[in-house]
C-alpha cells in the first residue's frame, strides 16, 4: 500500500513538472504572412557551442532543446535562405519557451553566390 501511494505521488509530480526547454519554429514571410517551412534542412547554433543539423517538421518546428535556465542566443542557417540574425531568448525555470525565427529566401543570384562561398570554405 505504501509503495502504491509513493508511485501515485511520483506520477503526479512528473505530470505537473514542466521541462526547461525551448521549441524552435522556422517560417518564411510571404506577402506579409508567416508560412511555416516544411522539410527544410537547417543548422541551428545555440550559444555558439551547440550545433545541430535538423529538418523542419510539417509545422515548421525544429524540435525541442533542453537548456539551462537563463539567457541564450540562437542562429539558424539554411542553404536556400539568408542566415538568420542572432535571436536572444530567455529560458525560465519549469517553462517551455517558443522561439520563432523568420527566414528570407535568397534570389537565384544570391543563392549561387552563397553556394560558391560554401565551396571555397
Amino acid at each position: 500500500m505504501k509503495s502504491l501511494l509513493n508511485f501515485v505521488i511520483l506520477v503526479l509530480l512528473f505530470g505537473t513538472v514542466k521541462a526547461q526547454c525551448a521549441f524552435v519554429y522556422v517560417s518564411e514571410k510571404v506577402n506579409g504572412v508567416d508560412i511555416p517551412l516544411e522539410r527544410v534542412e537547417c543548422e541551428i547554433t545555440i550559444n555558439d557551442s551547440i550545433v545541430k543539423k535538423k529538418d523542419t517538421q510539417n509545422d515548421g518546428s525544429l524540435g525541442r532543446f533542453s537548456l539551462e535556465r537563463g539567457n541564450h542566443h540562437l542562429k539558424v542557417i539554411s542553404e536556400e535562405f539568408k542566415d538568420s540574425e542572432v535571436i536572444e531568448f530567455v529560458v525560465n525555470e519549469s517553462r517551455t519557451t517558443n522561439v520563432n525565427v523568420v527566414l528570407v529566401r535568397l534570389s537565384p543570384v544570391q543563392l549561387e553566390e552563397k553556394k560558391k562561398k560554401l565551396k571555397k570554405d
